[in-house]
């Protein structure tokens, strides 16, 4: 357990704005962890249901819990950097309100990283979840530095939930850019990528939940984001230009299909 006077070594990071449904869900899957040296910081993006109600009766069990509540809703975003600056470990672990991770994740990607340190981010394989929490399909993504950079123009090579970094690093480069209210997470990873190794373990970690109300397959929002990140990648950090244009163009394409057939990608 965390030494009182002494911050620790991993801060699991997670926003929630009226994530009843999942979120107890998502928070045990963190105290089951077999690493246990970590803080607990969540931001309470000012929720309206029972999230606040949960989060306060996890956090009178539990220490390592440091709940931060906005007074109004500001998005993902701006409540992940909230959460950044407040976070005291070395490095930060991402997981969503609707998401959740295997007992090992944290000890895995700790040791990983401790074991790599040029590896500046690096993120795990997972499965994706129905809205009863079934095991519905996997995620397999490449592992190694030069595979992912070839193939990050095209798609996102990262689970946003997986992502283990070194704050001092994501300091360093600016934080989330709040210009992007969705696909953060992916503006990021490319802005991090163009310039540091980033990596993902082979082991399946997390688990992505991918049900109808999802907005990782429901917003155009989200959509439109990632297609801005491209073009932010090319124009401003040195990514190929006529691979993302060619990207870009493919991606608007994908835009104009129906979310019926999009989910099929999801499920075995």
């Amino acid at each position: 357990m965390n030494n009182f006077f002494m911050s620790p070594e991993v801060s699991v990071l997670m926003s929630v704005y009226n994530g009843e449904k999942y979120l107890m869900e998502a928070v045990q899957s963190v105290l089951r962890q077999t690493f246990s040296d970590f803080e607990f910081i969540i931001i309470d993006d000012a929720s309206v249901d029972s999230s606040s109600q949960i989060l306060t009766d996890f956090a009178k069990l539990d220490q390592r819990f440091k709940i931060i509540t906005n007074k109004k809703n500001l998005g993902l975003t701006k409540s992940l950097n909230i959460g950044l600056k407040n976070c005291q470990g070395k490095y930060v672990a991402r997981l969503d309100a609707d998401d959740v991770c295997e007992p090992e994740r944290l000890e895995k990607q700790f040791y990983f990283m401790k074991n790599n340190q040029a590896v500046v981010l690096c993120g795990t394989q997972g499965f994706y979840l129905d809205e009863k929490s079934n095991k519905i399909g996997q995620k397999n993504l490449p592992t190694n530095y030069q595979e992912i950079k070839s193939k990050l123009l095209f798609n996102n090579q990262f689970i946003h939930s997986s992502l283990f970094f070194k704050k001092e690093m994501v300091e360093r480069e600016g934080l989330y850019n709040e210009y992007f209210q969705t696909s953060q997470d992916y503006e990021l990873i490319l802005r991090l990528a163009c310039k540091y190794p980033v990596a993902n373990l082979s082991e399946r970690l997390v688990g992505w939940r991918v049900g109808k109300n999802s907005l990782s397959w429901t917003s155009k929002k989200q959509e439109w984001d990632a297609i801005r990140a491209r073009y932010w990648a090319i124009s401003k950090y040195g990514y190929a230009k006529i691979q993302g244009i060619l990207n870009m163009v493919l991606r608007l394409v994908y835009l104009l299909l129906p979310q019926s057939l999009k989910r099929q990608r999801y499920e075995n």
